[in-house]
């Protein structure tokens, strides 16, 4: 929203229906800070509203942060009505690492990178793709951390790992799980939802994955980490670009060579060598394929939804016996 506000217009958020105190506190906020009344307003619609919101004159442009489904349909909208479309959609990142890498850091930030928002982020790291050198140290270490990890009410400040955002998500993440577990995979640890109340998923590591499962390539939007062991940079690439997403990336390595190819080669939208995928409203952030495209944030961002206008003025000739000054 902030970079369209920096821009001059104006915004409508329709947010997901399950979280509408969310958006209208969006909506506080840019009051607070003293946007003129109607800047931004949320629309607490249903879903079958939005063609009509699209359709109508006012409306110049649209964005959308949401499921390939949801991105699809709102493009396919905005373009019979000739209308500008930002589209933020899902994500399946790899997070590699190779020999060169600092261990200690890079299994840290890969639980980190796994677990963000309880694994319900579109740029959460979800496979995992290691040398074959340092697999087994690897998977050894970020096993043990995941399984440490304290799953309980999401309130606890001590809390870790809370509960999915709806039923819904925990199931079809379990039907992911199995899914490729019949294909194949082994689970090191977690695989099941928790007996009890509430939609609770464990941190779970899969390794061994077929590439006919979903884990191979599906964005599982929950703590699953799949972990693939690459034997050089070759295979290393090919694993990370083997799925329809194309969002976020993350390279761990201090070989010159490696990270240039990594960065020249991974099809996504970003490549963070050494860290964690982060937006930052001073980067453009956005993806490729089916991970949508145009970008949000930073100077891109406000690009994305202004009108260039080309203006030539020519100096010409005066008329004769004018000054230039009347």
């Amino acid at each position: 929203a902030a970079p369209g506000l920096m821009a001059g217009n104006v915004g409508l958020l329709k947010h997901a229906s399950n979280v509408p105190r969310s958006a209208l506190a969006i909506q506080e906020i840019f009051e607070r800070a003293g946007f003129p009344e109607g800047a931004f307003q949320t629309l607490i619609i249903g879903s079958r509203r939005v063609a009509a919101i699209i359709d109508d004159d006012r409306v110049r442009a649209v964005t959308l942060t949401g499921s390939e489904g949801a991105g699809s349909a709102v493009a396919e909208r905005a373009g019979k009505r000739l209308k500008k479309a930002v589209l933020e959609l899902g994500g399946s990142d790899p997070f590699i690492v190779m020999p060169s890498a600092n261990l200690d850091d890079a299994v840290t930030t890969a639980v980190k990178a796994r677990t963000v928002n309880n694994g319900q982020s579109c740029i959460a790291a979800k496979r995992f793709i290691v040398h074959q050198d340092i697999a087994d140290d690897f998977i050894q270490r970020f096993v043990r951390a995941m399984e440490a990890l304290r799953v309980g009410d999401p309130m606890d400040p001590d809390t870790e790992i809370g509960p999915l955002a709806t039923p819904a998500i925990r199931d079809e993440l379990h039907e992911q799980v199995q899914q490729t577990v019949r294909a194949g995979a082994r689970v090191l640890t977690g695989g099941r939802p928790l007996d009890g109340p509430g939609n609770f998923y464990p941190p779970t590591v899969l390794v061994d994955v077929p590439e006919s499962s979903p884990a191979w390539g599906e964005e599982l939007f929950g703590p699953v980490a799949s972990v693939f062991v690459v034997r050089d940079i070759e295979d290393a690439l090919r694993v990370a670009n083997a799925t329809k997403f194309g969002l976020g990336s993350a390279a761990w390595t201090h070989d010159p060579e490696e990270q240039r190819r990594f960065i020249d080669e991974i099809e996504a939208g970003a490549v963070f060598i050494n860290g964690m995928v982060a937006s930052d409203p001073r980067l453009p952030f956005g993806g490729v394929k089916a991970s949508g495209f145009g970008r949000e944030l930073g100077e891109h961002g406000i690009h994305e939804f202004v009108n260039i206008k080309t203006v030539v003025v020519n100096p010409g000739r005066q008329a004769k016996g004018k000054d230039a000054t009347e």
